[in-house]
């Protein structure tokens, strides 16, 4: 019987050191990740190496950059396997991302989810440990136009970049607000202005068909009752989904990771599309799915007896320590006097009103255990976090189990973001929570 441990997390966001303090409730934390086969997290941020430029409007508000030492404190807190594919991985475009995959290889940390190439960057990453292995898979949903890599061609070298899963939103309207958006078209002038489009392609490209329209930037399609949908690409899942074929031949478990910020019907549900690509992940051969991206705790899932966990928050959260600003992005903050970085940061919050200083879900977390015997799920383990809710910035953003009363409410609540799933998560006496697990 082949009985393997794994920790996951969230966002890892370190611009500076000592991640895990002289708190014992951090180092209670940090034996609960040293503990285990393999721990994740998602790296959230560029250590910079000199080579990379920042990259205008970066998706997500701005750069986020660090010291490549911000590396030795991950793996010395335990971390032991990334995911790099998210909206912050080209912060310093492609020579940063190279830059980082140099220096991963180089400590010998493994890590998925960017790559030299497509292909590259679509692959998983093999983490062997003396009680079995792990394939990780990482992709992200939340990106700017350029960064997702490309491959090779058979005249050109494939561009660096992330593992891509686009998707597509679309807005069902009623046949009546159709005819409406078409009179909008028509006497704005935009339908005049795609003339050279239709003489080009042969036909309107902002009316593909009778009940459909791209107008503004937004695709919408008649129906019978309005609503939102998003939908997956489907030769990004595809692609993905051969790997994870490949991996459940070569590994004991199979993870795939995924950086999503798309929110469904409200901030707390993740969009249409990531649950359709989760369940895919899962019937393809992955163990677990976990996701990342809005900040927030969402809940978490039992398909198949494997668990996706929707968001698991941020494990790490030094934004605002961030050393390295690029122009554009003081020039977004006005202010009288010269700017440096904290006098940026301060600017941007609002001095704490606003973003995320104050949100207190925003500061808390779970970090979870999972027990597998043979690739099967035998017991999940939940471990609240804080990250320090209403500490100065120098002292928030850094993890410790949370305490009796603010361990129970996380879990509480995590239990609610649940119970849409069907699945059961119990709050101990002790601190700690369960996923309840047929069998267990």
């Amino acid at each position: 019987m082949t009985r393997l441990t794994l920790a996951l997390s969230g966002d890892c966001m370190a611009t500076r050191g000592a991640l895990i303090t002289s708190d014992p409730a951090a180092a209670e934390l940090r034996e609960v990740l040293h503990a285990t086969d393999f721990a994740f997290t998602n790296l959230e941020v560029v250590p910079d190496s000199g080579r990379g430029h920042p990259v205008h409007n970066a998706a997500g508000g701005g750069c986020l950059i660090a010291d490549p030492g911000v590396i030795d404190e991950i793996t010395a807190a335990g971390f032991t396997v990334l995911g790099c594919a998210n909206n912050h991985a080209l912060d310093l475009g492609v020579n940063g991302v190279l830059d980082t995959m140099d220096l991963l290889e180089a400590k010998r940390i493994p890590y998925a989810g960017i790559g030299a190439d497509l292909p590259a960057a679509r692959r998983p990453v093999y983490v062997d440990r003396p009680g079995g292995s792990l394939a990780l898979i990482s992709c992200s949903s939340t990106f700017l136009p350029g960064h997702e890599a490309a491959a090779p061609s058979p005249d050109l070298p494939g561009r660096p970049g992330l593992n891509p899963l686009r998707h597509s939103a679309t807005l069902q309207v009623t046949p009546a607000q159709m005819d409406m958006l078409r009179e909008i078209d028509g006497e704005t002038g935009l339908r005049a202005r795609r003339a050279e489009a239709r003489t080009l392609l042969g036909f309107d490209p902002a009316m593909p068909s009778p009940d459909r329209l791209s107008l503004f930037g937004t695709r919408f399609q008649a129906a019978d009752t309005p609503g939102f949908t998003t939908t997956c690409d489907p030769k990004d899942v595809d692609e993905i989904s051969q790997w994870v074929v490949e991996a459940r031949r070569r590994a004991d478990l199979v993870m795939v990771s995924v950086h999503s910020h798309e929110p469904g019907s409200t901030p707390e549900t993740p969009g249409e599309f990531l649950r359709d690509f989760a369940h895919r992940m899962i019937d393809e051969g992955a163990d677990i799915v976990v996701g990342h991206g809005p900040h927030i705790l969402r809940g978490v899932e039992l398909y198949r007896q494997k668990p996706i966990f929707y968001s698991l928050g941020n494990i790490v959260s030094q934004i605002e320590l961030a050393d390295r600003v690029p122009a554009e992005d003081y020039a977004k903050v006005a202010a009288g006097e010269q700017l440096t970085p904290g006098r940026y940061f301060a600017e941007l919050s609002a001095h704490g009103r606003r973003l995320f200083a104050p949100h207190c879900q925003y500061w808390q977390s779970i970090v979870p255990v999972l027990t597998f015997d043979d690739g099967a799920l035998l017991g999940a383990r939940l471990h609240p976090i804080e990250l320090g809710f209403g500490q100065p910035v120098h002292r928030r953003g850094r993890p410790r189990v949370a305490g009796p009363i603010d361990a129970k409410d996380i879990l509480t609540d995590f239990a609610r973001l649940t119970e849409p799933y069907g699945a059961t998560v119990t709050v101990g006496d002790t601190g700690t929570g369960e996923l309840v697990v047929d069998g267990s």
